[in-house]
């Protein structure tokens, strides 16, 4: 039977544990670092593991270049203003969230806007840059407009700021039950 001499064995694994490390540290400075998932709280909610403002005017972090005016304007379509307590998007959450990575940018609550109580609006100042507006629906209501997409129940639309201030708006429906629901 053959003896392997440990100490010849350690020689070789502790060159290559080396040259790994020295791969990882290179990857590290020129950006080749392994892609982040996007940033998602415990129950799905986009956005909410990065670090935002929860204020109501959703200031960001400072950031390089100018800072734009996003403003977000829902309506609630089909009701009438008889929207009952529990099922209106008065004081729903919205996030602002970075177009690529989902890291969130600002967030706050819907507020309503003067005396038309089916109309909530949110502002915040974010850097020039493109960004997915997110806003968190009561249940049963979906979107009139057929350019946003759902994102973990959430519904969202795209906005470009790298020119300007922009609004983006949101008109939501109750959805009607299919027969058998």
């Amino acid at each position: 039977m053959v003896m392997l001499d440990r100490r010849k064995l350690a020689v070789p694994l502790f060159a290559q544990a080396g040259a790994f490390v020295v791969v990882l540290v290179i990857g590290g400075f020129t950006g080749h670092a392994a892609p982040k998932p996007p940033a998602q709280g415990s129950q799905g909610t986009p956005g909410t593991a990065a670090t935002a403002s929860p204020s109501s005017t959703g200031s960001p972090a400072p950031a390089k270049g100018p800072v734009l005016k996003l403003s977000v304007k829902v309506t609630e379509d089909g009701t009438n203003g008889l929207s009952q307590a529990g099922d209106t998007v008065a004081g729903r959450q919205v996030r602002v969230l970075q177009n690529g990575s989902l890291a969130s940018v600002a967030s706050g609550t819907l507020s309503a806007s003067g005396t038309q109580s089916t109309v909530q609006e949110y502002a915040a100042n974010v850097p020039a840059g493109q960004y997915e507006v997110c806003i968190n629906p009561p249940i049963g209501w979906g979107s009139a407009v057929h350019s946003t997409q759902v994102l973990a129940g959430w519904i969202c639309s795209s906005a470009d700021l790298r020119k300007g201030p922009q609004a983006v708006t949101f008109r939501l429906i109750p959805q009607i039950p299919v027969g058998g629901q």
